[in-house]
């Protein structure tokens, strides 16, 4: 019976609801759906509702939103459940995998120093790594710089370009370009991103599903 009132609720969601307010009380709290106000509030904050529908056939889902604060709601409605998600802004090495943007910015500026220290990088080599590594990431962190699977990068201000490439003497000697300290960030950024976790989306599922306990109508 619970999962037909269940099933009954889920038709109604992505319609003109008549109720205002729908309650659903879990074993974590209860979430309150009030589609007149277009709102949805749990655990102590209203989230403005700014999209809505199906999720998959028996289930539904809410893109909410409060101070920046992006979450997608699914009704699992099949198992009683409601699943909630952050939304992490993610940077992708074109063609390999998706990051965590934010964690990766945190660690490309945290370990600049040990990658100078760790390839002997001394003198004015040191200070360009250091001032085109912050570019760069800075770069990684606006959404204007694209990391390609080759190991190139391309900078769409316009600003730096690379093609994976070092200048080099006759000899084979690396020269002290511009070209080469830019290849050498952009390893730096390839090296490192194996040590972040792999994301499969920009949605993170927050802690266990919360099981429907009860849900309440109320006109």
């Amino acid at each position: 019976m619970k999962k037909i009132f269940l099933l009954g609720i889920m038709l109604t969601l992505s319609c003109v609801l008549n109720a205002t307010v729908y309650t659903f009380v879990t074993n974590e709290g209860t979430f309150k759906l009030n589609k007149e106000l277009n709102t949805l509030s749990f655990r102590g904050t209203t989230y403005k509702i700014i999209e809505d529908g199906k999720y998959d056939s028996e289930s539904n889902y809410i893109v909410c939103e409060s101070n920046n604060i992006i979450k997608l709601i699914i009704f699992d409605f099949p198992n009683d459940n409601i699943i909630e998600h952050d939304y992490v802004e993610t940077f992708e090495w074109k063609d390999v995998a998706l990051y965590d943007k934010a964690k990766l910015v945190a660690g490309l500026y945290r370990n600049i120093d040990t990658y100078i220290h760790n390839n002997n990088l001394k003198g004015d080599k040191a200070v360009m790594f250091r001032k085109y590594a912050g570019i760069m990431i800075g770069g990684i962190q606006d959404g204007t710089i694209t990391m390609n699977n080759n190991g190139s990068f391309t900078d769409s201000t316009g600003k730096l370009s690379s093609d994976g490439t070092f200048d080099k003497t006759w000899t084979g000697k690396k020269k002290n370009t511009l070209n080469n300290i830019l290849n050498l960030v952009a390893d730096y950024i390839i090296d490192y991103l194996p040590q972040m976790p792999i994301l499969d989306s920009c949605w993170q599922q927050v802690g266990k599903p919360y099981l429907i306990l009860k849900v309440n109508k109320l006109e």
